[in-house]
């Protein structure tokens, strides 16, 4: 088995662990990925929203609040994590 010289042992190491690095920073990045004001919007209006009155971030959740077609009030929570219209 080939000795490898320390230059190349050190350049070694130091891409592994700039690899180990960025794959737990992608991973953390996913974990705290959240949806925008502005899905939070695209997704109340797939709901059926066509004017929303208010959007705010409370917690965990975008509140929106605004009008139907039918000029009816429709709230809705949004989870900010994935987009899912909660009950």
């Amino acid at each position: 088995m080939p000795i490898l010289n320390p230059s190349r042992r050190l350049f070694g190491a130091l891409a592994f662990n700039a690899l180990i690095a960025v794959g737990a920073h992608a991973e953390e990045a996913r974990v705290d990925a959240t949806i925008s004001e502005r899905q939070a919007r695209d997704i109340a209006w797939s709901a059926g929203l066509v004017h929303v009155e208010e959007i705010i971030r409370s917690g965990d959740r975008w509140e929106v609040a605004g009008r139907t077609a039918e000029d009816d009030e429709m709230s809705l929570d949004i989870d900010i994590r994935n987009g899912r219209i909660l009950d």
